[in-house]
């Protein structure tokens, strides 16, 4: 049994069952509370849909350009129902070749969460963590869709501000349950759209691209990239971040983008035992465009 509390796993029983200028600031939080049959505060929570791919997988391009199209409201595929719950986040990895100047620019984060899931190929999606989703866009949006809005006792709170290449503020998390000694986590990533790059498999315009965690802590080597969640009910947790990217952003002269395009997504993962173990409760996400 995982270490949750007993109140709280009484809670999932009956919960189950029953963006600016440079210089300038932008907020960002879930909303649409409700109260459930035991009269707690619950939140509608927004879908987290982690990709693996590479520019150098061929399968890779006509998936990622379906989701694209999915997620474009001039498109005539665009996901009206899903497209504002939906934060999607792209790991590049490194086969089937090397050579991806996303992954190569900061491998370990990606390597980190590539061995969490076990990937095993690309492209290959997690919908809200413990859904194993595969490898078609067909199959990602009907898997969105069938997690929109579902309850969740986590509210993510996002402040933040850009200064040329450097982004701080804060990320707020709270629970209105009791997850005291619990296997929680609080991921914060920061991700670009909208970059241009000729790659091997013909792909041109990458978004919702995976640069770097600014949670976590390195101990003596002992590197992690989340902070762990030990709140009491209707308890926060606040995470301040103050992070700068290298101009020289992704180290390869073949790309070009915008300082504009920076993004954070913060989640909240649950990281324990049962058919919750690797569920993400809540995501948020906060554009600096």
């Amino acid at each position: 049994m995982s270490s949750i509390s007993k109140n709280f796993i009484l809670f999932i029983l009956v919960f189950f069952l029953g963006c600016s200028n440079e210089g300038s600031s932008v907020t960002a939080t879930t909303g649409n509370t409700n109260e459930n049959g035991q009269g707690a505060i619950t939140y509608d929570s927004k879908i987290l849909m982690e990709l693996f791919t590479s520019t150098t997988c061929g399968p890779c391009l006509p998936q990622n350009t379906t989701l694209n199209r999915y997620l474009d409201p001039t498109s005539n595929v665009y996901a009206g129902d899903l497209a504002d719950e939906w934060i999607v986040l792209r790991y590049h990895v490194w086969w089937p070749s090397a050579g991806d100047p996303y992954y190569d620019w900061n491998q370990a984060p990606v390597i980190n969460r590539e061995g969490y899931y076990s990937v095993g190929f690309v492209p290959h999606m997690y919908t809200k963590g413990n859904v194993d989703s595969g490898g078609t866009a067909a199959t990602w949006r009907a898997n969105a869709r069938a997690v929109v809005n579902e309850p969740t006792i986590f509210k993510i709170d996002i402040d933040g501000a850009r200064n040329g290449f450097n982004l701080s503020g804060n990320v707020k998390v709270t629970s209105t349950a009791d997850v005291a000694s619990s296997d929680f986590k609080l991921y914060i990533a920061v991700t670009h759209d909208n970059s241009q790059y000729n790659a091997p498999n013909g792909q041109t315009v990458f978004d919702q691209t995976f640069i770097d965690f600014v949670s976590g802590s390195n101990t003596d080597g002992n590197i992690v990239y989340y902070e762990q969640l030990n709140l009491g009910a209707n308890q926060s947790f606040t995470k301040n971040f103050n992070w700068t990217l290298d101009s020289s952003w992704p180290n390869d002269s073949a790309v070009s983008w915008s300082i504009n395009d920076l993004n954070i997504v913060a989640f909240v993962q649950f990281d324990g035992a049962g058919t919750n173990n690797k569920k993400v409760f809540q995501v948020e996400a906060l554009a600096f465009d």
